[in-house]
């Protein structure tokens, strides 16, 4: 019989994600994988089990047979249930005598460049446990089409989506999301390509590194805007010494014509420039496309955050403005859906598509068929134009809210956009160090996001911060704000 000791120190949590039955039947797995229970061995009967665990019968009995449909155990008559003697095994147990791998490698002389030292923005894991999230680009699960996006899942697994979407697509994607892409998504920002000018990628970083190796080498000078998307910078970094930045005001990238004049690629972030939210000016698009074709320099147009324009009606992309083809635009489906769908697209002239298929084939071949396909549903079905017209009533709410707030103080001042999105830039007196403001409010259970990390230089301003409200409830919006305050002023010299 099974070490009943073992099963009783089991037990049901509450507070987990999983149904009781799914806990009951990870606990047998991991237990027989482990050969903590061994082929042949009886386990507790379905009345005991449940008397012990405090559940129904039913739900023991739902969990054996789920056991037994994947070979874990056996029905054996007049006996009740024991580990089958065909069950899985782990290669290894807990009892054996292993030999732990000690490293002898001196790793440091094998990189084929120094360990790079990233000053990216970090992000707890545990954020939902902190009372005052305002912490950006995590999705607030309660605004999620959660059954709708179940049923499109399941629409993709049915017999007649399966056999396609779970083959090898080599260097294609599937046709039903790229044809929305071409007839819905880029139409509302101004763009009409063929099919053949649009690439799948997983989220818009990485459409932004395949065209870093393609385009970026030790000999090619990159413009950046400051502040900026600290990854991307890190990852250019890699690529060229020759990276310089123009710096940001309300009206979006100050325009330099010498030093785009001197420049092979300009990346800006017009829509909603990260991180500061400002909107890049129809005069200043227009002027950027002028010198892009007098020069010819290629743009690379992240199209950050367009979705979320609920203030004033979108400015146009750069794309569209685009007669020339010097405009590579890339555009996600992460802050309208969910950061961790990574699913995101990119529009070109088709000789650069091509050698951008060659090189994800090599990387990664395609983002995953069902994922392409489940989203491809949803989107052409209506349930993502739903979805972002729930997502700018909520953030538009919520960014009043943090307005309101913001208005009627005086140490922090808000900067950038008048079109929306998700986040307030914040500016705070010249004093204050947003580092040590973010450690000291999260002992205060309030998120915060430095602004270090955008800045280009060694010794960057320190009073700049993000705030963002996509992830936190808006009835927390103004209590968490007052938490602040109060850091903000403890900080004060």
């Amino acid at each position: 019989m099974i070490n009943h000791d073992r099963v009783l120190s089991f037990s049901i949590d509450a507070a987990s994600g999983s149904s009781k039955q799914t806990q009951i039947r990870e606990f047998f797995v991991k237990s027989i994988l482990s050969r903590r229970v061994v082929p042949g061995e009886a386990l507790p009967s379905t009345r005991q089990l449940s008397q012990q665990l405090r559940v129904s019968r039913n739900t023991v009995i739902l969990a054996y047979q789920a056991l037994m449909d994947s070979g874990y155990i056996e029905a054996v008559s007049r006996s009740g249930f024991i580990v089958s003697p065909d069950a899985p095994v782990s290669a290894i147990s807990p009892s054996d005598n292993t030999t732990i791998q000690q490293d002898q490698v001196d790793w440091g002389e094998k990189f084929i460049r120094e360990p790079t030292p990233l000053n990216v923005i970090s992000k707890p894991l545990n954020w939902r446990e902190y009372q005052y999230p305002f912490t950006y680009g995590q999705i607030d699960a309660r605004l999620f089409s959660h059954s709708e996006w179940r049923d499109c899942s399941r629409q993709a697994l049915g017999t007649r989506d399966f056999s396609m979407t779970a083959g090898d697509f080599g260097q294609h994607d599937d046709p039903l999301l790229v044809d929305y892409i071409a007839s819905n998504s880029l139409p509302r920002r101004g763009i009409r390509v063929p099919t053949s000018q649009i690439i799948v990628t997983l989220g818009a970083q990485n459409a932004l590194f395949l065209l870093a190796q393609l385009l970026v080498d030790e000999t090619r000078k990159v413009v950046v805007e400051d502040p900026f998307y600290p990854d991307l910078r890190e990852l250019l970094k890699q690529r060229t010494p020759n990276l310089t930045t123009l710096p940001v005001d309300d009206h979006g990238i100050v325009l330099d014509e010498a030093v785009i004049a001197e420049a092979d690629i300009v990346i800006v972030t017009p829509s909603h420039q990260c991180p500061t939210t400002a909107t890049l000016s129809l005069e200043r698009r227009k002027r950027l496309l002028e010198l892009a074709i007098e020069h010819d320099v290629l743009i690379i147009e992240d199209d950050y955050e367009f979705e979320m324009n609920f203030l004033e009606a979108p400015s146009p992309a750069l794309k569209s403005m685009d007669s020339s083809g010097h405009v590579i635009y890339v555009g996600s489906f992460s802050k309208s859906l969910f950061p961790g769908l990574r699913l995101g697209y990119m529009v070109a002239s088709e000789e650069l598509i091509s050698e951008v298929r060659k090189l994800r084939h090599l990387m990664l071949r395609h983002p995953p068929g069902q994922t392409q396909r489940t989203a491809a549903y949803f989107m052409a079905l209506g349930h993502y134009d739903a979805q972002i017209r729930r997502l700018r009533r909520h953030f538009e709410s919520r960014r009043q809210v943090l307005k309101e707030a913001l208005a009627g103080e005086t140490l922090l001042e808000e900067t950038g956009s008048h079109f929306g999105g998700t986040s307030f830039w914040i500016r705070g007196p010249e004093w204050l160090d947003s580092d040590k403001l973010a450690d000291h409010a999260a002992t205060k259970g309030v998120l915060i996001e430095p602004g270090q990390p955008f800045f280009a230089a060694a010794h960057p301003p320190q009073n700049y911060f993000r705030l963002a409200y996509s992830s936190i409830n808006e009835d927390s919006i103004r209590p968490g704000f007052k938490a602040l305050l109060k850091s903000v002023s403890s900080l004060s010299p």
